[in-house]
């Protein structure tokens, strides 16, 4: 593969990259110290609310740090050496200061959540979506060729951490709204939180659509059983309506994702099976 020379620019972005989780994190960890207990901080007890995802879901974390850590050492490569490949230089300065961003305004909203500060931390939530997604566009996402090493070192983290970051805004909005007292005039709590549902619902359909990403959605199929079991579990919140609309939004997702496979196909793209052979061949896949 043709390596570069580091240019100076890139190799303080993936400085810049590579301390940033390390030294906020760090910071979050010693400012948290005075809150004491913070076994609530993710699900804020305090403040009831219908659309509130089983404490599984969560665990969607585990993957998405782990595609992260795959691009985080990825991002990094030849940094010490001083040279690198020209794809790794284009990620670096794609990604420029959105992972920086990203990683400071995830933690002003964690400090800020913490210290129940809620709307602050509802703004800094949404200054989080805003730079993921910034990161997100500038990759291209599903829009540039790429072989099936550069999909797992990149796109698959940046889908996962998008789709997830977009629902944890919606969640967040929600509780902002309950701090303040509101609790869904004229339509009442349940037909806000299905508009809420259904909102949430077209963003996923309209990613799929413009720029096949499943795994994206894929995510929100997985927010959504996540809200389906907690409107269905006795000892959470049930609400058998919420639950039947959890459910056909799963289902729409699945069928969704089964008619754009098969409109890629019908329209001349590689089908699925050829598009994965000749990803593993670093053959360059048809733009979509």
């Amino acid at each position: 593969m043709k390596t570069l020379q580091l240019e100076v620019e890139t190799r303080y972005w993936q400085i810049g990259n590579l301390l940033s989780p390390l030294v906020l994190g760090i910071i979050s960890a010693l400012l948290s110290i005075p809150a004491g207990d913070v076994e609530d901080v993710f699900t804020a007890p305090e403040y009831p609310k219908l659309l509130s995802p089983a404490p599984i879901t969560f665990a969607i974390w585990g993957p998405i740090f782990i595609f992260l850590a795959v691009f985080y050492l990825y991002q990094a490569k030849g940094v010490v050496s001083g040279e690198v490949s020209k794809e790794v230089n284009d990620v670096v300065q794609e990604v420029g200061p959105f992972f920086i961003l990203s990683s400071a305004a995830t933690t002003a909203w964690y400090l800020l959540w913490l210290y129940r500060i809620i709307w602050a931390s509802v703004l800094s939530m949404f200054l989080y979506l805003v730079f993921i997604l910034g990161a997100y566009l500038r990759l291209g996402i599903n829009r540039r060729e790429r072989t099936l090493g550069q999909h797992v070192r990149v796109t698959i983290g940046w889908s996962m951490y998008a789709g997830w970051v977009t629902v944890a805004a919606i969640v967040n909005a929600t509780t902002g709204l309950v701090a303040t007292g509101f609790r869904g005039p004229i339509i009442g709590e349940v037909g806000w939180t299905i508009l809420v549902l259904l909102m949430a619902l077209v963003i996923y359909l309209a990613v799929l659509f413009t720029r096949n990403d499943f795994v994206y959605a894929g995510v929100g199929i997985w927010a959504l059983i996540g809200s389906w079991i907690t409107w269905t579990t006795p000892t959470a919140i049930p609400n058998p309506t919420l639950a039947t609309v959890a459910l056909v939004g799963i289902v729409v997702l699945l069928v969704a994702g089964a008619l754009r496979l098969y409109l890629m196909s019908e329209s001349g793209q590689l089908s699925i099976f050829q598009k994965l052979e000749a990803l593993r061949s670093h053959e360059p896949e048809v733009e979509t």
